[in-house]
C-alpha cells in the first residue's frame, strides 16, 4: 500500500493556485497588451450588466457621455486622495486633462477580454480564500507554518 500523504489536499489546493495566480499574470499581460482594460468601464459590472454586451446595439445611444461622467467623478475622488499625500500636480493633472475623459467606441473583444480578467480575478480570489481557510487546519499541528502560510495566502 503506498504511502498516503496526509497533506496532500492542501499541497494540490497551493499548487492549483500557484498555477491560477500566474494565469491571471498572463491574462493581466494580455489585457494590457491589447488594451482592453477599459473594455469594461464600470465596476463590478460590465457595462451596467453582469454579462457584458456583445453587440454595440445593446448599449444605451448615450454611452460614451455616460461613462465619461462617471469615470470623472472617479477621477476626482481619486484626486483628493493623491491631495492628501500632498502630490497637488498629479491631482490638477487627472482633474483638467479632457483626454482622460474620452471614451472609446464600443469594441466586443476589448470587452470580453477585460471580463474573462475579472472571471479569472475572481476565481483567484475563491483559491486565495481557500488556502487561507485550509491553513487553519495547521494551528494546533505547527502553529509557525499555520501564520506562513496564512500570511502568504492573504497577501
Amino acid at each position: 500500500m503506498a504511502f498516503k500523504d496526509k497533506h496532500s489536499g492542501f499541497k494540490k489546493l497551493s499548487l492549483a493556485t500557484l498555477v491560477a495566480v500566474y494565469f491571471l499574470i498572463l491574462i493581466g499581460g494580455v489585457v494590457r497588451s491589447t488594451g482592453s482594460g477599459m473594455g469594461c468601464p464600470d465596476w463590478p459590472k460590465c457595462f451596467g450588466r453582469w454579462v457584458p454586451p456583445t453587440d454595440v446595439a445593446e448599449l444605451p445611444d448615450n454611452y460614451k457621455e455616460d461613462y465619461s461622467a462617471y469615470r470623472h467623478q472617479k477621477n476626482v475622488r481619486f484626486a483628493r486622495y493623491l491631495r492628501l499625500f500632498g502630490m497637488d500636480s498629479k491631482a490638477d493633472q487627472i482633474t483638467t486633462d479632457q483626454s482622460i475623459l474620452e471614451e472609446a467606441n464600443f469594441n466586443v473583444y476589448k470587452t470580453w477580454t477585460e471580463y474573462a480578467n475579472r472571471l479569472a480575478g475572481v476565481s483567484i480570489g475563491l483559491f486565495i480564500f481557500a488556502m487561507a481557510i485550509g491553513s487553519w487546519a495547521y494551528f494546533k499541528e505547527d502553529p509557525p507554518v499555520f501564520f506562513y502560510r496564512c500570511l502568504l495566502s492573504c497577501l
